[in-house]
């Protein structure tokens, strides 16, 4: 299991100051993300799979998807995947469903995490929004299927 350290943020860790520093930081992340900086704001930028990503402060989720998805075969491993895993973390933490993930281990069981989330999700109104139930059970299908079209 990666264990990602306290997240860097604006002023910490300067490499400048720090001569260890760089090198600290040099491990906080799996090969497929790298730090880029901070925005004007003292937000972390992260390019994932090649994809820019805001790290905004109160953002622990996308933490949590990139430690899952190290899991992952590296052809697995995709931009689109991890955001959509990271933004079904987030349902999860704040609609107090509290699903356990954090020791999945593939990326077949972290797809059917995101389903158990749209099931509990939709379970009160799911005859209400029958729609918006099957487009993201369906949504997640494509993200998770084995095409290689994500990015």
């Amino acid at each position: 299991m990666l264990f990602l350290p306290k997240r860097r943020t604006k002023g910490d860790d300067n490499p400048e100051t720090d001569p260890g520093a760089e090198l600290e930081n040099a491990f906080l992340y799996p090969s497929f993300v790298k730090e880029k900086g901070f925005d004007e704001r003292g937000n972390l930028i992260l390019i994932i799979c090649g994809k820019k990503y805001v790290v905004y402060p109160f953002d622990t989720h996308i933490d949590e998807a990139i430690n899952l998805a190290s899991r992952w075969r590296p052809h697995q491993v995709t931009y689109d995947r991890i955001v959509h895993l990271r933004s079904w973390i987030r349902e999860n933490h704040q609609h107090g469903h509290n699903l356990p993930y954090k020791d999945l281990e593939s990326m077949k069981s972290c797809r059917h995490f995101v389903e158990r989330v749209i099931h509990r999700e939709f379970a009160p109104a799911k005859h209400l929004f029958v729609e918006g139930y099957r487009y993201c059970l369906k949504e997640n299908t494509r993200i998770f299927s084995n095409h290689r079209k994500q990015g």
